[in-house]
């Protein structure tokens, strides 16, 4: 047991100073070691100092990728700001018209006194004109009065029913002219009818409908 060990340990020394000899006789090989050796060195140290300087750099690169990405989204909203106020600017003067179609409070006696001036217009007689219950100034506690769909931007509103009698043709000439009213409304039901009395045919036409505003 004795022998076989020391029997290898002479045979690997022998392999081991053979290597040293020749590496003290051969210089080439030598100055090959001594690159290899220093490469790997310097190979490790790079490893180690590089590492943390690649990610900082990756993460530098990633930061300027989200920053150019939000410049690039406020460039667009400087954009289309600008542009607004050019066409803001542009129509100006409709602003006034605007308002009107589209109070910010309630203006029943506005759309009344549109009402009297297209029946004279069209030469139609008013047998009613109601208004529902409606908060002219203060909170507003029901915004859809009428039970009928809400209006489009959850505006609120001014219910009102009018009927009015004349021929068919000056109730036609009405109801077109009262669709282009500068004040808007939403006529939610429209009916039509006649009957016959000792001064002859009677048409009737009678309007629901809702006037949009504004207020919070």
């Amino acid at each position: 047991m004795a022998s076989g060990w020391r029997g290898s340990y002479i045979r690997y020394k022998e392999f081991f100073l053979n290597i040293a000899d020749l590496y003290k006789k051969k210089a080439d090989l030598r100055a090959f070691l001594e690159i290899i050796l220093s490469l790997s060195t310097i190979t490790i140290f790079l490893v180690f100092a590089l590492k943390p300087t690649a990610i900082t750099i990756i993460n530098l690169l990633q930061q300027i990728k989200e920053k150019q990405s939000t410049l690039s989204a406020l460039t667009q909203k400087v954009s289309n700001l600008q542009t607004a106020s050019g066409l803001l600017q542009q129509n100006q003067t409709f602003i006034p018209d605007i308002d009107n179609a589209v109070p910010s409070l309630p203006k029943p006696d506005i759309l009344s006194q549109q009402v009297l001036g297209l029946t004279a217009k069209d030469s139609v007689e008013i047998l009613g004109f109601s208004v529902n219950q409606v908060i002219i100034k203060g909170e507003q506690t029901n915004k859809n009065l009428s039970g009928t769909k809400p209006l489009p931007g959850n505006a609120n509103e001014v219910p009102f029913s009018l009927s009015i009698r004349g021929t068919f043709a000056n109730l036609t000439a009405f109801i077109k002219d009262f669709e282009n009213l500068r004040t808007v409304t939403k006529i939610d039901s429209l009916g039509i009818g006649s009957s016959v009395t000792d001064k002859g045919v009677v048409i009737v036409a009678v309007i629901s409908g809702r006037e949009p505003f504004l207020s919070n």
